[in-house]
């Protein structure tokens, strides 16, 4: 009896054991199954959101993601984060920031044609969170995601403007490191502050170079068949229907 007693616990217990290790084997892979597809999930989702972003009209992949000379330009590079952006639309892009400003703000000393020959242009295509920053009419607001920081009096960063460089913060950042090498301050405050460093006129100046820039298109600004008389004609055409709306 005892015999027999101890072969039956024998059979009760590996039965057992391999009814566990069957169960846990289950689970595991059961586990494993749903592990797996939630990665599959997740890598199909990061790469259809990838490939989506690159197959917009305005999201074509940068070949090269490191520091880009700007041409005509002295010391000025610009630094691309994914997406493709002409340096030669940015060359232009400059040359009709700068003479905008020259229009509106003069530059006898010269200062702000060494700025623009001096300058890093780094561009992003998501925006920043930063701790804090002021809206144009110097409110503080706490944590923003924002487009455009001037991070030295040398040093620029820019998300890329889905419709152009028009659309972009470039010509507001470059007021920020103009202001900044004319003044000793970048004003973050733009409107809103006391030392009036920053007024409606630049304001004003940014919306117009941003106009005008969106009006040219970045096609015309990197395509070197798009003459410069062409380009100052219709600078010079874009001023003169300002300036006359101005005094209606």
């Amino acid at each position: 009896m005892i015999g027999k007693r101890y072969y039956y616990n024998i059979l009760s217990l590996t039965a057992l054991c391999f009814a566990t290790t069957l169960l846990t084997f289950s689970v595991f892979s059961a586990w494993h199954r749903r592990a797996t597809f939630h990665e599959q999930q997740q890598r199909q989702k990061k790469e259809l959101s990838y490939n989506v972003s690159f197959q917009d009209h305005w999201c074509v992949q940068a070949s090269i993601l490191t520091h880009i000379k700007i041409p005509e330009l002295k010391n000025t590079y610009h630094l691309l984060d994914e997406c493709e952006v002409s340096e030669y639309a940015v060359y232009r892009a400059i040359y009709i920031f700068y003479e905008n400003w020259r229009y509106h703000f003069g530059d006898d000393t010269g200062k702000v044609r060494e700025t623009i020959n001096n300058v890093l242009i780094q561009w992003g295509d998501k925006r920043r969170t930063v701790s804090g920053a002021y809206d144009i009419n110097g409110k503080y607001i706490q944590h923003p995601r924002v487009t455009g920081l001037a991070l030295s009096p040398s040093h620029i960063w820019v998300k890329r403007g889905e419709k152009g460089i028009g659309t972009s913060s470039l010509v507001h950042e470059f007021v920020h490191i103009a202001l900044w090498n004319l003044h000793g301050s970048a004003d973050p405050t733009h409107e809103g502050g006391d030392d009036g460093i920053w007024t409606e006129k630049h304001t004003h100046f940014i919306k117009e170079t941003n106009n005008l820039l969106f009006l040219i298109g970045d096609n015309n600004l990197a395509d070197p068949n798009y003459s410069m008389d062409i380009l100052r004609a219709a600078m010079e055409s874009t001023l003169r229907n300002d300036k006359e709306s101005e005094k209606e």
